[in-house]
């Protein structure tokens, strides 16, 4: 039961991480010693595992079912749901929050985020054990493309179904990857203001919420498999790729704070307070 409680702790805190753009919900897993559990976990949930489910739960064949057990097992079902439980709870009920701070404090909450993403690249630059130059070159391609994609994605856009299902595809790729957080991958793409109010509103936007579902759950399917191997065959390499994208794609954030001005004395302080009040934050949060 404590064990539980505690698991669902941490994913109210991978939650909280997830709904801004900053310090990731992989991050915070990785802090907290449950990382590895969570992508075998996620590998688990597999194509293999619902033919198990067919055909040895409902047609009792002994066969599928004996390895339907295995799968189960693998599956680390209740660590799963539990810390699935407390990751929604977080978005679900920190979004009206984060959704009236923007509304009402636009350019302030954007220097916050623009503050927790700085201090959260350092996180990923401080995990980087080789740093040569055919290391680097990773990095600097991770830049450039951030940089491209503060031009060549726009300010406003109006989302369609297969937009959603792809940001919900990229978002949780991002979440279950130490170092980058889906939110800012949600705000690279323009939908991260359209996903809060999908959230304050779903009954008014149940296709678009079970389209980002759809895209989290091919994700899932993808990206376990994926980090698995690049964290274990070009790990340096992987992780100075996103150190440069996060860096690189700043350039969003920024380009809509200049946007959304104006630029009087006092919102120049604030702007300064709020981006050291983020990377504070992300600093203790390392720390503890």
């Amino acid at each position: 039961m404590k064990g539980g409680i505690l698991i669902f702790l941490k994913g109210i805190l991978m939650g909280i991480c997830d709904l801004v753009p900053g310090i990731s919900g992989g991050t915070i897993a990785f802090i907290t010693g449950i990382y590895e559990r969570l992508i075998n976990a996620v590998k688990a949930v597999s194509p293999q595992l619902f033919y198990n489910l067919v055909f040895g739960g409902i047609l009792r064949r002994r066969k599928n079912l004996d390895k339907l057990k295995v799968n189960l097992k693998e599956l680390d079902l209740m660590f799963l749901l539990t810390l699935i439980a407390g990751i929604l709870s977080a978005i679900i009920i920190g979004s009206r929050v984060v959704k009236f701070l923007l509304d009402s404090h636009f350019i302030y909450t954007m220097a916050f985020f623009i503050g927790l993403i700085l201090a959260s690249s350092k996180i990923i630059f401080n995990k980087i054990q080789n740093h040569d130059f055919k290391t680097i070159v990773f990095g600097v391609f991770g830049f450039m493309f951030g940089i491209l994609l503060a031009f060549i994605i726009p300010v406003t856009i109006i989302p369609n179904f297969s937009y959603v299902v792809l940001g919900g595809f990229l978002a949780i790729n991002a979440m279950l990857l130490p170092g980058i957080s889906g939110a800012f991958i949600l705000l690279i793409m323009g939908l991260y203001e359209f996903m809060l109010e999908v959230l304050k509103d779903l009954p008014g936007h149940l296709n678009y919420f079970f389209g980002f579902a759809l895209g989290v759950i091919l994700g899932a399917f993808t990206i376990s498999r994926i980090v698995s191997f690049l964290f274990k065959k070009y790990r340096c390499k992987t992780l100075y790729f996103l150190f440069g994208l996060v860096i690189g794609a700043l350039g969003i954030p920024i380009k809509r704070i200049f946007i959304n001005g104006p630029f009087t004395t006092l919102n120049i302080i604030g702007i300064f307070c709020f981006l050291v009040l983020g990377i504070g934050i992300v600093s203790i949060v390392e720390r503890k």
